[in-house]
This record gives C-alpha cells, structure tokens and sequence, in this order.
C-alpha cells in the first residue's frame, strides 16, 4: 500500500512540475516577442523607429534625359509657423464670466459692444448658456454671428498639455 501511495505523490508531482514548466515557457515567450517588438506590452516594447521614405525606383533608359539647368540660388525653405493658439488666461475667464452670470443681459450688452469677438467668446464659453443665449439676442445680428462663430472656434481647441 506504501507503494500505491508514493506512486501517485509523484504522479502528482509531474504533473505539477509540468504545468509549472509550460507557464514559465508561455511566461517567456511573451516577454521575448514583446522584446522584440512583436507584440505591444506597454513599459516592455520598445519604440518604434521611423521608416525612412523609400527611394524613388531607378528610372528606364527608354526615358528622356530630363533638361539639368544650372542651379539658382535658392532662397531657404519657409519656416513652418508657430502655432496659432496661445495660452489664455482661463482663470481670469472663469472669474468675469462668474461675474457677468450675475448681470442682467441688457446691462451685459452695453459693457460688451466694444469687445472683439475673440476676446468676448473666451468668456462667454465659460458663462451658462442661458444667459450667453440671452446676450446674443440683444446683440446686433452681424455681431452676435461673429461671436458665435468664434464661441464654436474657441470651444473647438484642444488645450496644448504642458511638456
């Protein structure tokens, strides 16, 4: 009976032993294809390096020669601009349109006709909505569809995040 006992102990054992050895197979081979690249597991991976444009294919000779004129001096390329959003203010936004939600509309029309619409849609866009709604029919129509394009501009930017 000792026998029949020690027998299937080990078995047991094998079998355990076998299981833990296929994990630790399967464990490796994922770390190596995220290694390589293979597969993606953040904080593993490596980075991708950019592929270089291919080289235009090497021409026939049926082709004509093309003309090779002398070279002029050429002026440098443009340099691409600087982004056109700018950091606003917001905080000083969020405070006026706080204090603006608490005038009356008529009375916010007299303190906004001056205003450029630009500078007038960063704090509407932080006002409630009622109340911008109430502004902008008391406004003149020519005014109030500029600030309404530029309220839709404004509310379309997607905050640059601080690098």
């Amino acid at each position: 009976m000792a026998g029949k006992a020690g027998k299937k102990k080990s078995k047991i054992g094998l079998i355990i032993g076998l299981v833990v050895l296929l994990l630790l197979i399967a464990a490796g081979a994922v770390a190596g294809l995220a290694f390589t690249g293979k597969i993606n597991i953040p904080g593993i991976t490596p980075k991708k390096k950019p592929i270089p444009p291919l080289a235009p294919a090497a021409k026939t000779e049926d082709a004509p020669a093309p003309k090779v004129e002398p070279k002029k001096e050429e002026a440098p390329p443009p340099e691409e601009p600087a982004p056109t959003t700018k950091v606003v203010d917001k905080k000083g936004a969020q405070k006026l349109a706080e204090v603006w939600n608490e005038m009356p509309a008529d009375g916010l029309l007299k303190v906004t006709e001056k205003w450029k619409p630009s500078d007038l849609a960063l704090v509407l866009n932080e006002m409630d909505s009622e109340k911008v709604a109430q502004l902008l029919v008391l406004m003149k129509p020519d005014q109030a569809s500029k600030v309404s394009q530029e309220l839709k501009r404004v509310a379309s930017l997607v905050p640059i995040e601080a690098q």
